[in-house]
Formats: structure tokens, C-alpha cells, sequence
């Protein structure tokens, strides 16, 4: 089985500098063994508990399934390094993993983001959670107290994944519209997770499935 530690930061560290295939080739081991593999056996890990919940949730350990390319698309990124210096999973309904909201884990060298991520699409005034607000702001402001926001769970905004924009206030119900994209998180360091790795995964999915209550205002279907 196969965890991962602190050498999944220094990896993601490296990727941090601009890279060419010759170097990946040469530390694809390094990438297979310390992100790659650990980053499937989480999704395994993790998949059959919010599979309980969210009945046709995405949970194959596979790339382009729950888990996100390490190489870029070269077409739309010109002059930047073909690599990413991150890599998240992704949970979403089966064929909606550009319309759901998703519940996600991502790594990057600096630490761990795990949580609910919502797209901008989402926070339009026609969408579920919109209308929501509308007829009942109370009710999104109670459960994210339920759930934990604002104690150890952040509510923010950002202009892209890994870059906090602003930090909201959940008791306030039009928090939960805010943008670009909006997040319901905690940030782990890297020691954190290198310590017990199998501790991570766990808190990692109790905080998944804790949190999808919020996934399904978003969505706009009950528990």
C-alpha cells in the first residue's frame, strides 16, 4: 500500500521549476510511487464512503476520472512548463465533472487543501443554492454551522485553485454566493500529513463526507 510523505513534497517541489519530458521520464518512478500511487489508494480509500451518500459519485482511482493530469495542455498553456506543480482528486457525479460542485484533495508542495470546491457557474442567481438563500438564508447559514465553517473549516473565495482571494464569513447567507470560484476547506502542512499518513486519509474522508450536505445545496438535490 503505498502513503504518501514527505518526499511527495519535495517531487511536487521540484515540479515547481520548469521541467522538460526528458527530466520527468527520468523521476517518473519518483512521481508513480510518492503521488501518483498514494494519491489512487486515497480515492480507494476514500470513494466507497461518499459513494454511501452520493449514490452515483465519481469514485474510479483512475486519471481523468477522479484524478487530475500532472502534464499540461500545451495548447492553452503557452510558455509554461508542460508540468503542474500540483495534483488533486476529484469526487462529482458520473459524467458531471464540469457541472457539479466537487469534493476534492489537493497537493501542492506547500501542503494539502482538502474540501468542497465550487465553480463559478454555480454562484449565479439562477442556480439551486441561489434560490436557496432566497426563500431560506437561514437554512445555508445553520448547516454551515452544523458542519463546521468558520471553526475548522474556512469558507473562501478564489481566482483559481491554490490562491486564496479573501476569507468569508459563513454566518452571513450571501457569503455563499461569493467568487470567482468558492471554497469550504482546511489547509494541512506537509508534516502534517507525513507523520501518519493513514490518520490523513481518514480525517480526510470524515471531512469529505461531512461536508456534503453543502455539496447538495449546490446541486440542488436532498440527502
Amino acid at each position: 500500500m503505498k502513503h504518501f510523505s514527505s518526499e511527495t513534497f519535495r517531487f511536487l517541489k521540484d515540479l515547481g521549476s520548469p521541467r522538460d519530458k526528458t527530466w520527468f521520464e527520468e523521476n517518473r518512478g519518483r512521481y508513480e510511487e510518492s503521488l501518483l500511487g498514494p494519491l489512487r489508494q486515497a480515492v480507494t480509500d476514500i470513494g466507497p464512503s461518499l459513494r454511501e451518500v452520493i449514490k452515483d459519485c465519481e469514485i474510479r482511482p483512475a486519471v481523468n476520472k477522479t484524478i487530475t493530469r500532472i502534464n499540461r495542455d500545451m495548447r492553452f498553456a503557452k510558455g509554461q512548463s508542460p508540468y503542474k506543480d500540483n495534483m488533486l482528486a476529484l469526487f462529482y457525479r458520473e459524467g458531471r465533472k464540469r457541472l457539479d460542485a466537487q469534493l476534492f484533495l489537493g497537493f501542492q508542495s506547500e501542503g494539502v487543501w482538502r474540501g468542497l470546491y465550487v465553480p463559478t457557474p454555480l454562484l449565479a442567481p439562477d442556480t439551486p443554492m441561489a434560490k436557496k438563500i432566497e426563500n431560506d438564508p437561514q437554512a445555508a447559514v445553520d448547516l454551515a454551522q452544523e458542519i463546521g465553517l468558520g471553526a475548522d473549516i474556512a469558507l473562501v473565495a478564489c481566482k483559481k485553485y491554490g490562491e486564496i482571494d479573501r476569507t468569508l464569513d459563513p454566518a452571513k447567507a450571501e457569503s455563499f454566493l461569493e467568487g470567482p470560484h468558492l471554497c469550504a476547506l482546511q489547509i494541512c502542512e506537509p508534516d502534517e500529513v507525513a507523520v501518519d499518513p493513514a490518520a490523513f486519509i481518514r480525517e480526510t474522508r470524515d471531512l469529505l463526507v461531512r461536508l456534503v450536505p453543502l455539496w447538495y445545496l449546490y446541486s440542488g438535490k436532498m440527502l
